[in-house]
């Protein structure tokens, strides 16, 4: 953003709870935060991200690693962990 432009915070409801986040914009690995309080390191584990109600262009769709997404107060990501070991 601008310098010194206020950081909106947004409500964000992540596997089913409520977080706040703090900014326009979130990556797949601060979803995975969210949701499981740290990325996994494993190279087993892999991460699958959804979202719902988001922008207008792009409400809905999903994340792989190294996206990032605009975000919009009240959207919907579900993050799932599989393990492949």
């Amino acid at each position: 953003g601008k310098k010194g432009e206020y950081e909106k915070v947004f409500t964000i409801i992540v596997n089913a709870k409520e977080r706040e986040f703090k900014g326009d914009e979130i990556s797949f690995d601060q979803v995975i935060e969210l949701a499981f309080g740290s990325v996994s390191t494993d190279p087993n584990v892999a991460y699958t991200i959804t979202y719902k109600r988001g922008h207008g262009n792009k409400p809905e769709g999903s994340m792989v690693k190294g996206d990032v997404v605009k975000v919009k107060e009240g959207m919907i990501f579900n993050a799932t962990m599989t393990n492949k070991s």
